[in-house]
Parts: C-alpha cells; structure tokens; sequence
C-alpha cells in the first residue's frame, strides 16, 4: 500500500487538514493520511470501519428477513478471488464478510456481471446481471451468453442454480429518423442488438415472480417470468436512431408491480413503465443537453420512496438529485455539492432512505463522499457529509445503519512483488487486480453526533480549503504563453527511470534505463525529476479521460475493468463509442463527463488550441478496402487518395517526413501511410493535423515528431518576422513507448522506447532553440503505469515539466521535487499558466507545480542525445522466429491497450530481463 506524508498544513480547529502538499512516505503518517491517484486526500480512520472486498463492488441488495447484505464485485478480480468477479454476502449481525467467486466469471470467461442484483421476493434465489458482447448467443463451451444468473440463497451461502438467457434482437440497430436530419443514412450496425442486461428488479405480477431489467446495449427494457425463464415483453427504450445510444442501466419497481422504471443513463432520461402492458407511460426529461452531441445528465440510480410518491434520481453528470412527483409528474432538483463548491464533478450514483423517507443518503462517488440530506421531499441543499474510502458506489439502509460500499477502497500499492504462487494460486501485480473495494457500517445515531466534524473532513480531503500554492516567477508576471502537452503510454516511474541515481529509484526494476531512454534521463537532470508522481488513471481507457478532463467519468468506471478483463465492453474512451463515431450520429457520447475537456475549456476561453493525435481517429492507406472504421460510411473531413500504402525499408519516405525529407526510410518493416483522420469531438474539428497518425504503433514516433516539426518550424519563422502564429495549446500524441512486444516484423520493445525517447528530446530540443524558448512551457506524461512494476506504488509514474524557469542543478546535483503530484495537478498547472478556469473541482483544488518553476529563467537550450538514432537501435526489427514472438502476434495492437496488457507485461519483462523472475501479471503464467 502506497502511503504518504502530509507536508505544510493548515488546519481547521477540528484538527482536520485543509492543506498544501503531500510527500513521499513509506508509510502512513500519525494522522492517516493517504493521497490518491485523484489528487485527493484519504484521512484515517474512515467511518465505519470499512472491511476489504473483491474488486469494485457496484450494487448492494439487502434480503427480504434483513440478516444479510448482497454485494455484486463486477470488477477485474482480486487474487482473493482467483481474479474471478464475484458476489460476496454480509452477515449483518455478525459482521462476517463471505466472498462467492464464480468460476464462470473468471478473468477470461466470455460473460461479465453488470450491475445488477436483486434478491426473490421469498429471499431464497439472487438475481445477478451477467452480460457478454464475445459470445452474447452462449455457443461457446462455457459460455452462459447474456442473462440473468439465478443462484440459490440460503443462510448466507450463494450457489449458482440457473440462468435465463436473452436471445438477440433481429430488429435493427437504427430504429428511429434524426430529428434535425431525417435523410441522413445511419452507420451500418450488426443487423441486431446484443442484449445487455444491468439494472435488476424483482416484483410479483398475478401471482408469479417477475423481473423488470434493463438493458444496457439494446435500449429496452425486458419483462421476464422467472419460472418460464422468458422475457414475456420488450419495451423498446430506444430515443435516438442509433442503438445502442440510450443505455438503459436502472431499473426499480412499485410494490404493487404496476409501474416500472428505467434510468436511461445517455438519453437525460427514465422512462415509466406499465408493467403490465409493457409500454412506456411517461418519459421524464431530466436536464436534457441544449445539443444533441453533448454530455448529457446521466440519470443512473432510481429509489422509490417508503410511500411512493416521489421517485429518487441520482443525476451523475451534473451532481444533482433528481425528485419526481409521481402524481403531478413534476420534477425538482437537489445540489450534491460541497460547501462552497463551485466546480461540478462529484457524480453521485448511489441512493438510500431512512425507513420513514426523511433522510436521504446520496454516493459522491467522485468526492469520495456521502451527502446527507433532511426532509429531501423539500430541502435542496445537504445538511453535510460523511466521508468514504475511495469512489462510494453502493448503498443501504437497515436497522439503524448505513451501508456504503467503494470501488477502489484504498488504492493500490507497490507492484514489485515476486511472491508467485500463494496456497497453490498464482499471486500478480497487475494494476487491476490491486484495486480492492470496501464496505463500511455507519450508525445512524452517529451521523448527527459527527455530520459538522466528518463534513469537514470531507472538506478537507477535497482540499476544499487552503489550497493557495502560486506560481511565483522570477521577474513578477506569468511569462509563459505556449504550452505543449505529451502524453505517452504506460510506463512506471521504476521502468524507466529506476536507474537515475538520485530520487526514489529501484534500478532492480528497470527495464528502459540510461541505455534506451539516454534524453528521458538528460531531461529529469536538466530540468528537474518528479519521483513522487502518479497518473489518475490505471489504464488506458480511463487514463485519456484523466490526462484531457482531470476527472473519468461514471460510465469509464462502471466500464473500463469489465472490458480489460475479457473484452466484454468495447473500448469507448477516445470519442469512439461501440465502435462507432457519437459525434456523427448526434448522440451524446455516453464516457463524456459533463465537466468537459481541456479543448473545450479552451475554446470557451478564447484559448487556442491545436491537436496531433490526440481523441484523434485515423484510416490508414494500408487498410484493407473492405475494413470500415468505426462509423463506417461516414464523410471524413480530412484526406484523400493514396498514391501508395505504405513505404518500405530503402523506398522514399514523403516529402515531409524524413531526415531530411524525402529521403529512403531507414525502417525495415513497411510505414503506413495516412489516409484520413477524424476528430472525435467536436470541438477538435478544424483543430487537428490531418497528417498526424492516432495511436497505429507501425508509424515510428520519429515521424510524428518530424510532422509536428514542420508545423512548429513555420511557426518559429513567423515569430521571427514579428508574429506569433503557433497556437497557445499543442497536445502531442507519442504513443510508441507502449511497444508491440516481440511481435515480428515490428520494432523490438528497446526501438520502440528508444524511439519514442529520441522524438520527445527532438521537440524538447527545438522549442529550447528558438523563440519560443521565452515563452513556452512543455509538459511530459504517461497516460497510465499499467505496464511497468514499480516499488512505490502502481501508479507511480515518470513526468517532467520543462521550460527556461526549470530549477538549475545545485552542487552538480539535479533538482528533485519530492511534492506529491498526479495528472490533475499537471491538468491545473497547464489550466493556470494560460490563465484558464478549471474544468472541475478536482482541478480547481489541486495544487499547482509551483516548484517546477522556481528557477530564475536561466535554463539553457536543451541538445538531443541521438546515439539510439546513429547505432541503429530505433530501427532494430523483431525477428519472425524470437521469443514470444507467437504469442506477441496473437496480440491486438489496434488501439491502445486492446493487447492483454498481462500478457505483454510479460513479453516485455523476458524481453528485457532474461531469467530474472518475473513480476506476475495475470498472463504471465503463459508458455
């Protein structure tokens, strides 16, 4: 477990911090203070005394006699539970935790869990959402297909006893005409919809046992009788042409089994359904976007009150509870903000009652945060908080305590063990399976006595207060204008930079020292070495969204475990959605957080911006005429006919790429030309290089960089002639350090991380030249650390901050800044120096990297260290016959992380460190 040490505080007369900065620490501090990869604060004790779980616990359900507490782990897996998802049960009077792995459910099962849980009317069977996109029919040995899972409930134990499958829909995937333009031809779908079933809830229909499910992926709503194990009917869900694009996730019942409803988690709306005909009644409009592409409110939990007449929705995207009058059909709105909040991002997602309705308990899942509202019926503002571990997703009342459930619980921790095999099962460090959720008891009685204390606690782990860390400059005023934002893939602090000599270093786990990253290393001594960093995100998917929003939205959450442990979500981070464009099919794109991204924030601002790469779809000459992208048949806006595929070892690279220009590549395998790019949001059209690749690892980073440079070179000569062109925000895509593994005709994994290295000292290197060197700031990360170990923690990642402010090296020794920094911090550092408002309260309230810029401007140009360029290594190709060389091609390297990262992990590690025992990674035990 990564622990960390408060810095200068200031504290409240509580005795709760409000503070600064955290430190570096092996272990907790007196007080029990953690950071996490959010930026936020973790104080100990929490309330509640949480217990550890299996991996993200994202539903409760209490049973009918009360004794026993459901939780739905539907997360990647824990070593605990063989890295299978799980249901673990709660022995309320006992206080006894029991985990029911599943071994239909383990880490590379064609099914996943989603959501939802429900226990019978009668308590003896749990219902359980299992859902599947690899095999949604169940034709494969072992597969269940996409249903519901019956298991039996009896004294606290769980046994699978039965499934009810949901066939496949034949009615086609673009159902409705666009409102604003009716003629425009859909995108091809699969011809059907998967079924995807996510909210559950049992009621009682004429005497039978009734279930009312929600389906994710279909945009409908099934009606199911248990006994005969069928849908009996479908309600059709579906508000936008394209479908999957409401995504129903929600569902509760009255207690009569009249009426149903469905949160419709991307339309900003639920729908009321007669249960007994099987129609929707009345769609209820909740904060529906001013456009059709933009984010909407993200209705996600429903809960009826004790009297039913008011209908509770949990508003994710704009920390707001929704309060529906059932009778009058009118809606009223709650603020779950903090004190003094003025930037949204808590996303509240979970909901409980007190037994007699006058208190309502709303999950903050990104606040870390319960709030606690009295009369809710009528006050909208909460009487205070309660504090969690990290990310509150479940919740529950019941005899005189609060339940709260979290995904993440505490974090993570150091990744660098070589235990191996514990009792017979393969124990690994793999990112994923480090994240533990947690569940917590809170007594009612307690939350008066403490609400004013614990508030402000949360307060302060918001760092709500105190934050006034500034940039002070040498000189007075903020001199930077520029800043160029990098962002690369997936390597850990230990992995590259393990080696330095100086910081906290564990050279045993370096695998791209001094030797492959030669600039990487000169750049942490000249300009300063960050070893006390993180990266908000764990992977790829999510790390995107952190690394250009500050925050991950509900829906990167709820999603991103579920396809990384066994495909059964479609990579949907980077404005790609279910394979296809929501920008062009005017829908909201259901991973955007309402809070925005920088892009947006910048063109709200009067900032200008310009994109290589990044949120960025590309089509490339050497594709296939028969391979669609995402969106097939849409117009793109940018490219044209190929004049060739791709260019080979010795043929004449294009008259714009190259050193110089022009001239015969020295790449031995074949470089894909660019036919087309996209941009994914619509912010970024107009905003991109349309000769800059997305993520394709075949195209070397030194040609990205040799792109970006033709752009940067015309800037630099018009600043010469007295005009400053070169817009005020450059994000630079450098994503060739991920590597393709062993994969043959491909670069090796050191060409890879030497190339990428070369191209991040090449722009380094120009900026520092010219002009611009006044005036600009640049900005270097890793989307995540996913696959590197590291002995600090798995998050901990390599980061610099750059410009002539940089401090100098004292006594021949670099500067190291020990301050506890994530990319959030980055995010407001970028967001401050070019006088832009935050985007959230996450951003808002980090501190910014105010010692990176504490030198007195002195900082000389930086010069590119080439050796990897003049002995060849970048060009250095996988044999056809190496090591893991199968196993490396069976890889899927479309786009970032769509490779089984445990998998690669472990070609990499034998790749670089021979026999030396590995790390284990889930993957790792392959032949």
């Amino acid at each position: 477990m990564k622990r960390t040490l408060i810095g200068p505080l200031l504290v409240v007369t509580v005795g709760f911090i409000v503070g600064l900065r955290v430190y570096l620490h092996s272990s907790t501090d007196k007080s029990g203070r953690l950071g996490l990869p959010s930026s936020k604060l973790l104080l100990e004790p929490v309330p509640g005394n949480p217990q550890k779980t299996n991996s993200f616990p994202t539903a409760m359900a209490l049973s009918p006699d009360g004794k026993y507490l459901a939780l739905l782990n539907d997360g990647y897996g824990t070593f605990d539970s063989d890295y299978s998802q799980s249901i673990a049960v709660l022995d309320i009077g006992g206080n006894q935790l029991t985990d029911f792995p599943d071994k239909r459910l383990e880490r590379r099962a064609r099914q996943s869990f989603f959501y939802g849980l429900a226990f019978s009317n009668n308590g003896k069977e749990l219902y359980a959402s299992m859902s599947s996109m690899t095999d949604p029919s169940g034709q494969t040995s072992g597969s269940t297909g996409s249903g519901v899972a019956v298991y039996k409930f009896s004294k606290g134990k769980v046994k699978p006893a039965g499934f009810i499958r949901f066939p496949a829909s034949n009615r086609p995937a673009q159902p409705k005409a666009m409102p604003d333009d009716p003629d425009e031809k859909p995108s091809k779908g699969p011809g059907f919809t998967v079924p995807y079933p996510s909210g559950i809830c049992a009621f009682r229909q004429n005497g039978k046992e009734m279930l009312l499910v929600a389906d994710n992926l279909s945009d409908s709503a099934e009606i199911v009788d248990v006994k005969s194990k069928k849908a009996t009917k479908t309600v059709d869900l579906a508000i936008y042409r394209a479908v999957p694009g409401s995504y129903p996730f929600a569902a509760t019942t009255t207690k009569d089994g009249s009426t149903g409803y469905v949160s419709l988690w991307n339309a900003s709306r639920v729908a009321e359904i007669d249960l007994a005909q099987g129609s929707v009644r009345h769609m209820f409009e909740l904060h529906l976007p001013s456009k059709l592409e933009a984010a909407g409110s993200h209705p996600t939990a429903l809960l009826l009150s004790p009297d039913e007449k008011r209908l509770y929705v949990a508003l994710a995207n704009t920390d707001e509870v929704a309060v529906i009058n059932r009778d009058s059909k009118d809606v009223s709105y709650l603020s779950t903000k903090l004190p003094d909040q003025q930037y949204g991002g808590n996303f509240p997602i979970a909901l409980a009652l007190a037994p007699d309705g006058q208190r309502l308990f709303v999950a903050n899942a990104s606040s870390d945060a319960i709030a606690v509202f009295d009369s809710p019926q009528s006050n909208s503002q909460p009487r205070g908080f309660i504090p969690t571990e990290w990310y509150p997703t479940a919740l529950a009342v019941h005899d005189g305590e609060l339940f709260i459930a979290t995904g993440k619980g505490q974090s993570t921790g150091p990744n660098k063990a070589l235990t191996g095999k514990v009792n017979g099962k393969e124990r690994t460090s793999y990112i994923a399976t480090l994240l533990h959720g947690s569940i917590a008891r809170v007594k009612l009685s307690d939350v008066d006595a403490h609400l004013s204390d614990w508030t402000q606690e949360v307060e302060a782990s918001n760092l709500m207060r105190g934050n006034a860390d500034q940039i002070a400059f040498a000189g007075g005023d903020n001199p930077i204008k520029h800043v160029i934002y990098v962002i690369k893939e997936n390597r850990s602090y230990d992995q590259v930079l393990g080696d330095l000599g100086v910081g906290d270093g564990d050279p045993s786990l370096t695998m791209f020292g001094e030797d492959v990253s030669p600039n990487e290393h000169k750049l942490a001594r000249q300009f300063g070495v960050l070893d006390n960093f993180y990266d908000s995100g764990e992977v790829s998917g999510d790390g995107h969204v952190w690394s250009n929003a500050a925050i991950s939205s509900d829906y990167t959450e709820q999603t991103w475990e579920i396809g990384y442990r066994g495909k059964e979500r479609t990579y949907d981070y980077e404005g790609v959605v279910n394979e296809r464009y929501p920008i062009k099919e005017h829908i909201p794109d259901v991973n955007e957080p309402a809070t925005g991204y920088l892009w947006g924030d910048f063109a709200r601002h009067g900032i200008t911006y310009r994109h290589y790469g990044e949120f960025i779809s590309t089509k490339f000459c050497s594709q296939k005429q028969t391979e669609e992208m995402p969106q097939a048949g849409t117009p793109l806006q940018q490219g044209g006919a190929c004049t060739r595929n791709s260019v080979k070892f010795g043929e004449p690279l294009p008259d714009y790429l190259g050193q110089p220009h022009g001239s015969p590549s020295p790449w031995p395998w074949a470089i894909p030309m660019v036919q087309q790019n996209i941009a994914t949001k619509p912010e970024l059209e107009g905003h991109f290089d349309p000769r800059y690749p997305d993520f394709n690892l075949n195209f070397p980073d030194q040609l990205r960089a040799d792109e970006f440079l033709n752009e940067f070179e015309q800037y630099v000569s018009k600043r010469n002639a007295g005009q400053d062109t070169m817009p005020q925000f450059i994000l630079l895509r450098l994503p060739d350090d991920h590597t393709s593994g062993t994969r043959p005709g491909i670069a090796t994994p050191s060409a890879a991380v030497a190339d990428n290295d070369l191209a991040v000292g090449r722009v380094v290197e120009a900026v520092s030249h010219s002009a611009y060197w006044q005036d600009t700031a640049i900005f270097i990360l890793e989307d995540d650390a996913q696959n590197g170990a590291d002995h600090v923690d798995a998050h901990r990642s390599i980061a610099w901050a750059i410009s002539r402010f940089s401090p100098r090296a004292t006594e021949g020794k670099p500067f190291v800044d020990h301050t506890f920094y994530t990319t959030v911090n980055m995010v407001h550092t970028m967001e401050a120096l070019l006088g832009a408002p935050p985007m959230n309260n996450n951003d808002a309230r980090a501190a910014v990297m105010a010692a990176m810029f504490s030198g007195a401007g002195d900082q000389p140009p930086y010069s590119a260290d080439t050796h990897n360029r003049d002995n060849g290594l970048i060009y250095k190709m996988n044999p056809p016959k190496g090591a893991d060389a199968k196993k490396s091609a069976e890889l899927d390297f479309s786009h970032a992380d769509a490779a089984d990262a445990g998998v690669l992990n472990a070609i990499l590690w034998r790749n670089r460190m021979g026999e030396r025992p590995i790390p284990h990674t889930p993957g790792a035990e392959f032949k």
